[in-house]
């Protein structure tokens, strides 16, 4: 029996193998989820990642949770994005030379991602759930989930291309506009 690898995880497998094939040396390491049986949930208690991987590239370090969806949205919901990442990737981002947030893996109806910055993102949501009443978006707010549109507007896009089945991702192209984008900014 062939069991078929979800989608997210290919995401990341994708992800992982674009930064070994950069010609740019880049340290990647990715925090393997723990598996547990459903028939034993109620009794293990596990640790909760912080976020999916850590790379560090040109002095500076990225802590990313990468999240994927064939839908033009991802839910706020705590089953999609919990409070516990969106904290440490917040903490993290307080350092200097970190730059953290959200690769958001939007499958269709063409493959596009989008690297949001924590703190964008967290703008986003509190606009959306009425925290803040002014904000700078010019397209839809959603209430309950971040749309394409918006990622569009407040992130950075990180061109791919298919290869027969997989996708490679441009990192070399995406570590220079963060780090230019994160740094003029006063962001970390």
């Amino acid at each position: 029996m062939v069991v078929k690898k979800k989608e997210g995880k290919v995401f990341e497998d994708n992800l992982q193998e674009s930064v070994k094939q950069c010609e740019e040396k880049i340290f990647f390491s990715r925090i393997k989820d723990t598996f547990i049986p459903p028939d034993l949930r109620q009794r293990v208690k596990v640790t909760k990642n912080d976020y999916d991987c850590m790379m560090f590239a040109r002095s500076h370090l990225f802590t990313l949770e990468l999240k994927s969806t064939k839908e033009n949205r991802f839910s706020f919901d705590e089953s999609i994005i919990k409070q516990h990442q969106i904290d440490k990737l917040l903490e993290a981002s307080t350092y200097e030379n970190v730059i953290s947030g959200f690769l958001m893996n939007f499958r269709e109806p063409i493959n596009r991602v989008f690297f949001i910055h924590i703190n964008d993102f967290v703008d986003y949501q509190k606009v959306a759930q009425n925290q803040i009443k002014e904000h700078k978006y010019k397209s839809k707010i959603n209430r309950s989930s971040i749309p394409i549109r918006i990622c569009e507007e407040v992130g950075i896009e990180i061109k791919g291309i298919i290869k027969k089945v997989n996708y490679h991702y441009h990192m070399k192209e995406f570590i220079t506009e963060a780090i230019n984008t994160y740094t003029n900014r006063g962001v970390r």
